[in-house]
């Protein structure tokens, strides 16, 4: 492909972009948008072996989970399901001047348990850069944290040719942090690589978050990330593309007492994730792959909560079509294990300009050792119509 679909879709994104809605005279008020509108449908389930349905927390089963920060949850007993994952987001950004501006992105969902907010702010942040040519670009605010390849624009479902980046990889409590961050952009010498280096700092505390109370315990419980260092290396010449990133910071998960004392179950934890990905994109070929692993491991304190996922992808793109076969993959490392196999194939209709139809189905295999029914195997059919503007 001469261009990326990320490439696309960050281009008409960018507040400078021909296609943004001047909100002001001077043009230097710009919005942006994008939306997916997705449905699912589960078409068959079973758990520990069993086809009888089974419950799960509040969820009938068969079930599946697609979206863990948002908690968007297909039930077969539901049919086909569209309140789950789509989703409608601006982003509005306002030029000051030429190397200075504020950002800020908010996304109406029609699923949204985190503290019951719609639309929630995703993004609000500063830049600055030394000069309009500069390699370095200062940012602080609140932003996405940049855990992985697609971070910054996982909810952008045209940048990407699946209907959702694999939930076996992408999906933590904590999605986002107040902070700084830094990056330094280069050309190698006289070849065709490019890199891109960058460091970041902050924190962020989620009451009652979605992925701790509605997955795990049932109990409204709230999940902190302070003292966040992060950094990553990019690099890419026009066919390959690949990431490294190293990210620490100290945990915390507890819940309320009726006397208002804290419940720990995790308290200010050295934590650290890792990640790779590698990607292709040569003539019509599409490769994608990423590997993360995550660690909180304190033997004083018994913990040892390692989990390793990634992704495997190949496609190819016949004019506007583009079918792809994907795999992915996650475990944790220790007893009760949690775990997940599936398989993804997919197709993308490039309709019109900056306007994709997809349609995807998933073969899902649990590979949990709970002693009792997880989400379980399932066998999902997806279609979304999403796009930009």
């Amino acid at each position: 492909m001469k261009k990326t679909l990320i490439a696309l879709a960050l281009a008409t994104l960018a507040a400078g972009h021909a296609g943004a809605i001047d909100l002001s005279d001077d043009g230097s008020l710009k919005l942006t948008g994008f939306y997916n509108l997705t449905g699912a449908k589960v078409l068959s389930g079973t758990a520990q072996g069993s086809s009888a349905p089974w419950t799960y927390q509040q969820w009938k089963c068969p079930c599946t989970i697609q979206g863990w920060e948002y908690v968007s949850v297909y039930q077969k007993d539901k049919g086909f399901q569209v309140d789950q994952e789509s989703l409608l987001g601006v982003q509005i950004k306002k030029d000051f001047t030429p190397t200075l501006s504020l950002t800020t992105q908010l996304v109406a969902r029609a699923n949204n348990p985190n503290e019951g907010s719609r639309p929630t702010v995703d993004w609000l942040y500063a830049t600055w850069s030394p000069s309009a040519d500069s390699a370095w670009t200062f940012q602080a605010g609140k932003m996405r944290i940049p855990l992985y390849y697609y971070s910054d624009y996982l909810y952008i479902g045209y940048a990407y040719p699946w209907v959702r980046p694999m939930p076996d990889v992408y999906g933590w409590p904590i999605y986002a942090y107040n902070g700084a961050n830094v990056s330094y952009r280069t050309q190698f010498g006289a070849t065709d690589w490019a890199g891109t280096f960058t460091a970041w700092a902050g924190g962020y505390t989620q009451k009652h978050d979605a992925y701790d109370t509605l997955i795990y315990y049932t109990t409204p419980t709230h999940e902190s990330w302070k003292n966040i260092v992060g950094a990553s290396a990019s690099a890419n010449n026009g066919v390959f593309d690949a990431r490294a990133m190293l990210m620490h910071y100290n945990g915390s998960t507890w819940q309320d007492n009726p006397d208002g004392s804290r419940a720990s179950i995790i308290d200010d934890q050295s934590t650290r994730i890792m990640g790779l990905s590698v990607n292709m994109d040569y003539r019509n070929w599409l490769v994608k792959t990423e590997v993360d692993r995550y660690e909180q491991i304190d033997a004083g304190k018994g913990l040892n909560n390692v989990y390793k996922y990634a992704l495997f992808g190949v496609g190819y793109q016949y004019g506007a079509w583009t079918p792809m076969y994907t795999f992915s993959r996650y475990r944790t490392i220790t007893q009760p294990i949690e775990g997940r196999n599936t398989q993804y194939l997919s197709l993308r209709w490039d309709v019109r300009k900056n306007m994709a139809l997809k349609l995807q189905y998933d073969v899902s295999k649990d590979r949990s050792q709970y002693p009792y029914p997880f989400f379980g195997d399932s066998k999902l059919l997806s279609v979304s119509l999403q796009g930009i503007f």
